[in-house]
């Protein structure tokens, strides 16, 4: 039975308790269905995160996690075509997060620096 939720445009609070509950769901859902299945959800969290930043208006536009979630949807399609695929499209997705990481913060030495 599918439930209805009404949406109230930019409540940041009902962005991430939508997020809280479908990474619960996600977690149960992992005891029983194939390993894959964790993965794709991992990378559905992803999505929904991205999606976060767009729907709030109390967070700050991030210009990469709104143009790189496009690209984590295109990877999830991927999972039913080919596993193979799909884990190259999460490897080139890691690729261009550490790239993000290392312009955001610098070296790998200035991110153990600030632990």
């Amino acid at each position: 039975m599918a439930i209805k939720i009404p949406r109230r445009a930019g409540r940041l609070e009902d962005g991430l308790f939508e997020l809280s509950m479908f990474l619960l769901t996600s977690a149960r859902g992992c005891v029983d269905e194939p390993k894959i299945y964790g993965s794709f959800r991992l990378m559905d969290a992803l999505s929904r995160l991205c999606d976060v930043y767009s729907r709030s208006d109390k967070l700050e536009p991030d210009k990469f996690l709104s143009d790189i979630k496009d690209q984590v949807d295109k990877a999830k399609e991927k999972m039913d075509l080919s596993k193979e695929e799909f884990v190259e499209s999460m490897d080139d997705l890691i690729v261009k997060f550490t790239d993000e990481l290392l312009s955001r913060y610098g070296s790998s030495s200035k991110i153990k620096d600030e632990k």
